[in-house]
């Protein structure tokens, strides 16, 4: 990590004392399915309303065609992180003066479930370049299009209140062969639902190798979808639709995840981090150990910045594999150098159990 680049994270500190990764909230009030659990709660995934009323009656293809179009390369340019999000800004600031102080520890048995490998090799299609501009990345990991990490790895695009807002999320590996893991503020917030919520797996420099996937629900502990001061409890997942007839899990994989294992765990974490001095165009990574943050939280030594939320921490990685028990979630702008994630307890468990078994 270079001089320049702590000078410039130091200077990205707002106003407030904590800072968001990212986070997603839309217009369109939620439509609850029913879950198996009360503490996880769930929407159809909604198009925005001027989508939504060009695609009326007109089936899941429609949706797509228009997702599609609606997420042009201009677009996608001008999507911010959730660093310029006022209420976002508002609940951390709210966490920074009322920090926990109890310990984290885990809440029950541990549980794991092993990644798996696509079922035949995808083929990738659009650039497979390494980034020409390394300058503003404060690590690239080099891994090439097509490799396990990067295509389970990809970056969000959803809309809220009239803006679009970029995210990271993780391929995890369910029965349903349907589902990305990500931060419960990717995908809610203020009890209200993002919207025109897309997928771009091992996206690289504006090239979607493995095209767009789009979501058909959303879901995320009732805890957090009630109260976005609670980030212990920011967990979410996204079923997404087929793409030209595959699962997205069977098309390229999933990571495993873990729920109740003790902190401390080696972690390697990935993300998009949009803010400065990144910007978003390549998976970043970093990789530590992880410490107890208090009150249902975990921490690691990770610089990346608002867009990698939601991206996953995978322990027991092998270069390829590993074990989702973490994700980017927050920071405070004094201490940039570390980033938050919920401690991946009971919570967890509650929803991938709701959702494991959901396929497009």
């Amino acid at each position: 990590m270079s001089t320049r680049l702590l000078r410039g994270l130091a200077a990205v500190a707002v106003m407030t004392a904590a800072t968001l990764v990212t986070a997603g909230t839309a217009s369109a009030a939620p439509a609850t399915l029913t879950a198996s659990t009360s503490a996880v709660i769930g929407s159809p995934a909604q198009l925005s309303p001027d989508l939504a009323r060009n695609v009326a009656g007109n089936g899941a293809d429609a949706r797509q065609q228009a997702l599609a179009a609606y997420w042009t390369p201009a677009r996608m340019r001008a999507a911010k992180p959730d660093t310029e999000l006022p209420a976002v800004k508002a609940a951390l600031a709210d966490r920074a003066r009322n920090q926990a102080t109890s310990a984290t520890r885990p809440q029950g048995p541990s549980g794991s479930v092993a990644p798996v490998a696509p079922a035949t090799e995808p083929k990738a299609s659009g650039s497979t370049v390494a980034p020409s501009d390394m300058s503003t990345q404060a690590y690239y990991p080099n891994y090439p299009v097509g490799h396990p990490v990067a295509r389970t790895s990809g970056k969000v695009y959803f809309t809220l209140s009239g803006g679009n807002y970029v995210c990271s999320a993780t391929i995890v590996n369910t029965e349903g062969k349907s589902e990305v893991w990500t931060a419960g503020h990717c995908l809610t917030g203020n009890r209200v639902w993002a919207s025109n919520w897309t997928f771009v797996p091992n996206y690289n420099n504006g090239s979607a190798p493995y095209g767009y996937w789009y979501a058909t629900q959303l879901w995320t502990t009732t805890a957090w979808f009630n109260n976005n001061n609670d980030f212990a409890n920011d967990v979410g997942s996204a079923v997404m639709a087929r793409s030209n007839g595959w699962r997205i899990t069977d098309y390229l994989g999933g990571q495993g995840i873990a729920w109740n294992y003790p902190i401390g765990q080696y972690d390697y974490a990935f993300g998009y981090p949009a803010a400065s001095p990144f910007n978003g165009e390549v998976l970043t990574a970093e990789n530590g150990s992880t410490y107890d943050g208090g009150g249902g939280t975990i921490y690691m030594v990770n610089y990346m910045t608002g867009g990698s939320s939601g991206g996953g921490w995978l322990m027991a990685f092998d270069g390829n594999w590993g074990y989702l028990n973490g994700h980017n979630d927050f920071k405070y702008n004094t201490l940039p150098q570390y980033m938050f994630s919920p401690y991946y307890g009971n919570q967890v468990a509650d929803l991938y159990n709701t959702v494991r078994n959901i396929s497009s």
